[in-house]
């Protein structure tokens, strides 16, 4: 059984930083992606456990997200 890399959001974007420090990814916006069951997480009381696999797999390209386009037109 292999474990998940699960790191607090401000690790997650350390280690972001870490890999591409022009990176435009913010704490914001991973929140928003977990918080939005778009990246994997785990809620730990007041702290957000991101699943680093998942996160890449979104950043690569590997993973996409399904925002259909609204048409709001009768």
């Amino acid at each position: 059984m292999a474990l998940h890399r699960m790191r607090t959001i401000a690790e997650a974007v350390s280690e972001i930083l870490e890999l591409d420090a022009d990176s435009a990814i913010t704490a914001h916006c991973i929140r928003t992606l977990c918080n939005n069951g778009i990246v994997k997480c785990i809620y730990t009381g007041k702290k957000i456990l991101v699943d680093m696999e998942s996160l890449y797999d979104l950043i690569n390209g590997e993973k996409t997200v399904n925002n259909p386009t609204q048409n709001n037109e009768m």
